[in-house]
């Protein structure tokens, strides 16, 4: 009873970064915004991130894809990182995910029909669960894939100008960002501090967002660090994991 609640668990803190919970090395190249066309949504006096969110998912709808995402939060109640990083295959019937959470380690391979979960906990044994491809058995990473949901959630505090061009493994990025200044207020929670910048291409692709809040809600201050990056789009190759086999064998799934 106490393996399947801690299994839960894990797993429950991964889709919590799912729902609710940096940027790219390279330097500086020679051009600037004014030479660049904006994608979607964005302009010199703000984003329209919905726009922007948009066409990122729409270009990567039958693209492969890798996608790394971080979160900590920081409160008075404790502190919690979560992070996972997605192999996701073009016809999205493959998808490998490693992820981690308090402390603990689960994987996911997802094929056409079946999902295989692989969790470590702190006697170092491995255990397995196996059941039927559903859109409910798929929420450590949400429906689309892509990462859009991040988006939404995290970006969609502040109000992002672009500020400059970046040049990272010859693709032209436009740079946005946004402050404290121009975050958007919840009735909610009172954004004290807020920093954040995305690296987009002029397709609407966003490579990499990164993200500092801090919020004040019921009078408790909780601080989120947050980053996604996208990469070796249309280049990832799903892999079966090596430990599939032995899930396939497991007689405690």
């Amino acid at each position: 009873m106490r393996r399947k609640a801690l299994q839960l668990l894990v797993v429950c803190c991964l889709v919590a970064l799912a729902g609710c919970s940096g940027a790219l090395p390279g330097g500086d190249g020679a051009q600037s915004v004014d030479d660049v066309t904006y994608p979607a949504g964005v302009s010199e006096n703000g984003t329209n991130l919905t726009a922007l969110a948009d066409a990122h998912q729409n270009q990567l709808q039958n693209q492969s894809l890798t996608l790394e995402v971080a979160s900590t939060v920081n409160s008075s109640m404790g502190n919690q990182s979560v992070a996972l990083d997605a192999a996701v295959g073009a016809d999205r019937e493959q998808i490998r995910v490693n992820g981690s959470a308090m402390g603990q380690n689960v994987s996911v391979f997802v094929t056409e029909e079946k999902r295989y979960t692989r969790l470590n906990v702190g006697d170092g044994e491995a255990r397995y669960q196996i059941a039927d491809r559903s859109p409910d058995s798929n929420q450590i990473i949400p429906a689309s894939y892509t990462g859009r949901s991040y988006l939404d959630r995290f970006a969609g505090s502040g109000n992002f100008t672009p500020t400059g061009v970046r040049t990272v493994d010859g693709t032209t990025l436009v740079v946005l960002e946004a402050d404290g200044s121009n975050a958007t207020q919840s009735s909610q929670a009172n954004v004290t501090d807020y920093n954040a910048t995305m690296l987009v291409d002029q397709q609407g692709v966003v490579h990499s967002v990164s993200v500092e809040a801090s919020v004040t809600r019921q009078g408790q201050r909780v601080r989120t660090d947050f980053t996604m990056n996208v990469s070796d789009v249309g280049e990832t190759t799903v892999a079966e994991p090596t430990w599939l086999d032995e899930a396939r064998n497991s007689t405690n799934s």
